[in-house]
């Protein structure tokens, strides 16, 4: 089982890596042609930072602290802040107690790119992603916002996601969808 399960993980992790390179590489570009160098610097330097952590978390089964899986993620949503420029809010709000709490890594990629491949993101609906800390679990969360041609999901992110949690921590995590909102409790 834990073998199929890292192969599966793999596999997820090695299908992420060429459409979100490609997307960068797009942002990049983009704000090459804008002249905007302290902008694409740093673009560079979140580009590298996500990379290098997907890259060392990608093979190994390991719990990290809350503190790496929020850094990943700030990240991680800087690019996508600049990919749709101001039509994505990110509002990450966790107390530093939470922070050395363990979880498996790369908790938080499936459920933030999740969030962002299935909704609608426009200038007239920005999208606002929230990761916040309720009742002890890490509660990730956004408005519902369909897409004029809805993208069918394979759900293999969230169920690797589940069976890391059900493997690893022996926990499983709770998934729920409302009218308005679609939220994941870790």
């Amino acid at each position: 089982q834990n073998e199929n399960l890292t192969t599966r993980y793999n596999m997820l992790v090695s299908q992420i890596n060429p459409h979100f390179f490609f997307n960068s590489l797009n942002s990049l570009s983009m704000l090459v042609r804008q002249e905007d160098k302290s902008r694409a610097l740093e673009y560079i330097d979140q580009l590298s930072y996500t990379f290098r952590y997907i890259t060392q978390n990608s093979n190994h089964g390991e719990l990290v602290p809350l503190r790496e899986e929020i850094s990943f993620a700030k990240a991680y949503c800087y690019m996508f802040r600049i990919r749709y420029a101001d039509k994505i809010f990110f509002d990450i709000d966790v107390d530093e107690q939470y922070m050395d709490c363990l979880l498996p890594a790369l908790s938080l990629q499936p459920l933030i790119g999740n969030a962002v491949k299935h909704n609608a993101i426009t200038s007239k609906r920005p999208l606002q992603v929230r990761i916040s800390v309720e009742d002890g679990f890490l509660v990730v969360s956004n408005p519902l916002q369909p897409l004029l041609e809805p993208q069918i999901g394979t759900g293999t992110g969230l169920e690797n996601l589940k069976s890391r949690y059900e493997l690893m921590i022996d926990r499983t995590i709770e998934i729920e969808q409302t009218e308005t909102h679609f939220i994941v409790r870790l």
